[in-house]
């Protein structure tokens, strides 16, 4: 390596990692970093830290280990716009796909413990990538009827050589001699024909079939449902902690069968708004119908000693055969569904988590955080799921394509009112609303043309 390298490590990689250095400067100002290395400091100001101080301290080649973990939304767009401006070298390790799209001109892809090079941003590697499947695809296609060919005329040829007819009785010595040698000459040709497509089908090259997930679609019962308009509503939402007002006033509408994005400033109340929905206090109502899903940040919901099959199982409302399509889906593949829990990373837990919950007997969905985690491969999977799912379900996230992917209309934390916006379309369009000078965003939704 020639150059000088600034470095972002991920903290949770080291839990004994000491971070007490003091940060200053421009860079740590505009990301709200704090100077100094607290141990009470939340994971979210722990990463705008060592991002400032890698970014300020930027030498020829700069490398990011998970930048945006724990990063608000508005953060992550600041960070995009000081990457773009950076003229060195970047290596970005990171599952933030927009993050990937909008920085980077060559994705590196390790797969099968090989290294895959791909030029493009992340859009472009996924495009490759579908164009390397259905290449593979064909190859297969061609491979097993070339095969099955074979085969068929190995069995013709064996069959025709045993069909062969002797010699007839009422035949002389010379004529039966003549006739036998005409047979065994044929009998012989075609027994090496036969040997011949033998060796060309052991020498065929086999090409596997590329594996992609199968698609399911989860529904929920039409007995189960919410018939009401909405599955929890307030119009009056008033919350302060300590002095610090989190909501003055404000009021939301969760539709009963919307797919809704909830997203804001790290502590704007997000994570407040939700345990107070799943607790029905603070004046917000609640469907008696309602059963909720709710996926945390933890894993309360999983037996550490039980499998991931066994986990689902237990509290599933569909067939096994069901829950082993869903499993699929989310990419646990064949025996991988008798893994013991206690054994999972924390992407696997993330999704035996949720499949639990799709296959639950509820009829709405609260997901915090559910990209935590998770591959891109993952995210995918998990994207096609929720999408598909054709019940209603409240996603806090900070990965703006995932919910852009799956949300259909959004809630905005806004920190200066402490009011809730609602927007029905998706958080893509909402910004892109500003970008038409339509209208402002809240506080902490800067966007890179105007920092």
């Amino acid at each position: 390596i020639r150059g000088e390298v600034s470095y972002a490590r991920q903290l949770e990689d080291d839990p004994g990692f000491k971070d007490s250095g003091a940060i200053c400067g421009r860079t740590a100002a505009e990301f709200g970093a704090p100077a100094d290395y607290e141990t009470h400091l939340s994971g979210g100001e722990k990463t705008r830290r060592r991002v400032a101080a890698a970014l300020e301290n930027a030498g020829d080649i700069l490398i990011l280990d998970e930048p945006t973990s724990n990063l608000d939304i508005g953060a992550i767009e600041l960070l995009e716009k000081k990457l773009l401006e950076f003229d060195g070298t970047l290596i970005i390790v990171s599952h933030d796909r927009m993050l990937l799209d909008k920085v980077c001109t060559r994705v590196v892809e390790i797969e099968n413990s090989k290294i895959n090079d791909f030029e493009g941003n992340f859009a472009s590697y996924e495009y490759q990538k579908n164009l390397i499947f259905e290449r593979a695809r064909f190859e297969h296609e061609d491979y097993v009827s070339e095969k099955k060919r074979l085969e068929k005329a190995v069995v013709d040829k064996k069959q025709k050589s045993k069909e062969m007819r002797k010699t007839p009785k009422r035949m002389g010595n010379s004529e039966a001699r003549l006739h036998t040698r005409g047979i065994n000459s044929k009998k012989k040709k075609l027994d090496g024909a036969a040997e011949a497509l033998k060796s060309r089908l052991a020498q065929l090259e086999v090409k596997e079939r590329p594996y992609r997930p199968p698609s399911v679609r989860v529904s929920v019962p039409e007995h189960g449902r919410v018939h009401s308009r909405a599955v929890a509503s307030c119009d009056s939402l008033t919350k302060s902690f300590g002095g610090k007002i989190i909501f003055d006033d404000a009021r939301f509408e969760l539709p009963s069968t919307a797919k809704t994005s909830l997203v804001g400033p790290n502590g704007s109340g997000k994570t407040t708004l939700v345990k107070m929905i799943l607790e029905r206090s603070g004046g917000i109502w609640v469907s008696e119908r309602a059963r909720t899903g709710y996926f945390g940040q933890g894993f309360e919901t999983l037996d550490p000693e039980k499998t991931i099959l066994e986990n689902v199982l237990v509290s599933s409302v569909h067939s096994e055969t069901a829950v082993r399509t869903l499993l699929a889906c989310m990419l646990f593949r064949r025996e991988e569904v008798y893994k013991k829990v206690s054994l999972l990373s924390g992407g696997e837990r993330v999704k035996a988590a949720i499949a639990k919950i799709l296959l639950g007997e509820f009829n709405y969905l609260i997901l915090d955080e559910p990209t935590n985690y998770l591959d891109v491969f993952s995210l995918a999977a998990l994207e096609e799921l929720l999408a598909d799912y054709d019940g209603g379900m409240l996603i806090c996230s900070h990965d703006r394509r995932f919910i852009d992917a799956v949300a259909d209309r959004t809630l905005i934390m806004d920190e200066v009112t402490k009011k809730i916006i609602t927007y029905e379309g998706r958080y893509a369009d909402y910004i892109n609303k500003h970008l038409n000078n339509d209208f402002s965003p809240p506080a902490g939704y800067k966007l890179i043309d105007q920092l």
